[in-house]
């Protein structure tokens, strides 16, 4: 476990680069902007954007003015980190073994669901990332997305434990980046030792909500 904890620390910095956003450009979905076109059957082939009214030119113009304020907002995207690293109850050894090629997953004897707790307040992160502990957000349900907060809360992110090859050398666990009640993405993060450093080969979006 040790062992691990030390991987998933050296990786943590770049973990958070690769699955964490600012949800304020992932939910800025652009305005309507032209007219939609259908076939004889009537089904929707694409939109002839020639034929866009003021109102939606207007719109436009407001929503990349808005975009390119948020991409230059220089504050902090306040991210909520359940630092409890749990078993990955979803047997990631057919993904492992897929990813890399040539591998033997390492298998336990006998399932453990063991957890341990990942000290994060000391890895400093890239970016503009600033993760805070779970508890310090509304526990009553779904309130985490409701509350209203005096800093940039952008969402709530989580990982699994480490599924290893037998050397040690590749892994796979599951990660998820919440951004409320029906917005987030599942993750299946790869990663591998590259010379003295454990680094991410991938990450696989799963899911999107």
């Amino acid at each position: 476990m040790e062992f691990e904890k030390s991987v998933m620390t050296e990786i943590f910095p770049s973990l958070i680069d690769s699955t964490c956003m600012d949800t304020r450009l992932f939910t800025n979905f652009p305005p309507e902007y032209g007219e939609s076109i259908f076939d004889k059957t009537g089904h929707y082939v694409g939109v002839d954007s020639t034929k866009a009214t003021k109102e939606q030119k207007q719109k436009l113009l407001e929503w990349k003015i808005n975009t390119e304020k948020i991409k230059k907002d220089t504050s902090k995207i306040v991210i909520a980190f359940d630092p409890v690293i749990e078993y990955s109850r979803e047997d990631l050894t057919e993904y492992l073994q897929k990813h890399f090629k040539n591998i033997k997953p390492f298998i336990q004897k006998e399932k453990v669901y063991n957890e341990f707790i990942l000290d994060f307040k000391n890895i400093k992160l890239k970016n503009r990332f600033e993760l805070r502990h779970i508890s310090q957000f509304p526990k009553e349900r779904g309130m985490i997305w409701l509350a209203k907060y005096n800093f940039n809360f952008s969402g709530a992110v989580s990982f699994t434990r480490i599924q290893f090859d037998q050397n040690k050398k590749f892994g796979v666990f599951n990660g998820y980046f919440g951004c409320g009640g029906r917005c987030g993405q599942s993750f299946r993060i790869y990663i591998k030792k590259a010379g003295d450093k454990w680094i991410i080969d991938n990450v696989e979006i799963t899911a999107i909500a």
